[in-house]
Parts: structure tokens; sequence; C-alpha cells
């Protein structure tokens, strides 16, 4: 009975392997699928629950991507995959509660660099800018050279008003084979702070038409501005240590689909500035 189980959990991984280069491939119905196929034989499945999860938020169901995580969670309570899962899902409705989420997840395995890239966003969204900073750091650490928390780190250090430091990680990256108008937009943003407004202007033309570039600019400048008062406040609390705590999971409700963060096109003048950078 032993072999029989070990072979059906050989099976369920190979076929979650599938699920996995569908996730990667922008192909979340068939992961939803695959993943449901194995719950079906295994209700029980953690990592069929956390792709089911996946394939849920990839398709803009997050109520089911929620359900599935508090499974998982009843399962195993202290499951960093799980708790940063459903801290995605909260981000855009609830950055605290997200906070929270991905506080558990590091706190349950402080080897989880996703959940310390996405503790930095909802410390962003909540405008905690340079208390953004540390996490996106030990994101770095833990998974050196990864361009999305590089991008993450830039930003949060721009507009906690360390423009030069924000240009070292935003520079190579705005004149990179994988510059994308995003990374470019940030890059101007960095520039600006640091009072280089001339190439700032330069870095967003490349995006921008020439009958937009005051008002990109005049936006920009805005969003600098709003900053300013938030980067001065005391630090949220710190990073957690020591042994896992519980997570208590929220009480929430939600619309019918809710849409993975967007990519914010260049003409939207990155406002908010913040949902430029949600990268996953």
């Amino acid at each position: 009975m032993r072999a029989d189980n070990g072979q059906a959990e050989l099976d369920n991984g190979s076929v979650l392997n599938v699920a996995d280069a569908a996730l990667v491939g922008h192909d979340p119905d068939l992961a939803l699928q695959i993943s449901q196929a194995v719950l079906n034989r295994n209700p029980h499945d953690l990592q069929a629950l956390y792709h089911e999860g996946a394939a849920y938020y990839a398709t803009g169901r997050c109520e089911d991507a929620i359900a599935a995580y508090q499974l998982a969670l009843h399962y195993d309570p202290t499951s960093s995959e799980a708790e940063t899962g459903l801290g995605r899902c909260l981000l855009k409705r609830n950055a605290i509660e997200a906070q929270n989420a991905f506080t558990a997840a590091i706190t349950d395995d402080p080897t989880n660099a996703a959940a310390y890239n996405d503790l930095g966003i909802a410390l962003d969204l909540r405008g905690a800018y340079a208390s953004a900073t540390a996490p996106y750091e030990q994101a770095l650490k833990l998974a050196p050279g990864t361009s999305a928390t590089e991008v993450n780190l830039g930003l949060s250090l721009a507009l906690s008003g360390d423009a030069e430091d924000a240009l070292e990680y935003l520079g190579p990256l705005a004149i990179s084979a994988q510059a994308s108008p995003r990374i470019r937009e940030d890059y101007a943003l960095a520039l600006l702070a640091a009072g280089r407004t001339a190439e700032a202007r330069e870095a967003l033309a490349v995006d921008i038409a020439p009958d937009k570039l005051d008002q990109a600019m005049a936006s920009f400048q805005a969003v600098l501005t709003a900053a300013a008062p938030a980067s001065g406040s005391a630090a949220l609390a710190p990073l957690p240590s020591g042994p896992a705590t519980a997570f208590a999971q929220p009480t929430i409700t939600l619309p019918a689909t809710c849409q993975a963060a967007p990519a914010v096109a260049a003409s939207s003048f990155i406002a908010p500035i913040r949902q430029a950078a949600l990268f996953y």
C-alpha cells in the first residue's frame, strides 16, 4: 500500500509539472484542469491545491483562489506557499491583510524569496517606501539577480528619497535587452528624483509621444511630491524573527472576478505608480 501511495505521489508530481509549464506558458485554464484532476483523486494534495490557487489567481478568480489557499492552510497551517498565494490575492484589496499574510509566509519559511518581494509590494501600497526596501533586499539575497525584485527595490528607493541608489538598480535594467516601458518609466522617475530632469525626459520620450511629455513629467513630479511625506514617516513593524506564529486568515468578501494587477501603459503616466512594478 505504501508503495502504491509513493507511486501515486510521483505520478501526481509529474502531472503537476505539466501544470507548472501551463502557468509559465500563460495557459491557466489548462493548469486548472490538471490540478483539479489531481484533487479529484486526492483532495488533500497540497501541491495540487497550490496549483489550483495559482491558476484561479491567473484567471482573475480571486475568491476561488483564496478558497484553495485557505483549504491548504487547513491541512497545513504553516504553509508558506499558501500564505504567499493568499497574500497575493489580497494585495489590491487590503494591503494590511496582505502584509500579514506575507509576514506569516516568511516566518514559516525564511527562505521564501517571493514572499519577501511581495511583502515589499504590500508595504509600498501602504506608502511605506522606506520600510519596503529591507524585504526587497532580503529577497535579492535569497534570489540574486531577480530583475523583478530589482525593479521594485529601485522604485522604492526613488520614492523614499534615495535616488542615487535607485539608479544603480534601474539604470542597467533600463538599457538591457529586457527593458520595457514600465522599467523605463521607473528609471525616469528615479532620474527626476535625482534632479536629472533632461535625462528623465529623454527616457520617457522612448515610449511617450512628444505632445504628452510635459503631462508625463508633471505626473511624475506629482508622484514624487506625494511620496515625500511618507518617506519621512516612522517605519512599520520590523520583519519577524524567531519561531513561527499563527496567521489569522482574513474574512473578506470579494467581487465575482478580480484581475491580476495589470501592467500600466506608458500613456497612463503610472498612476498609481506602484502598480507599474507588480511583478510575479
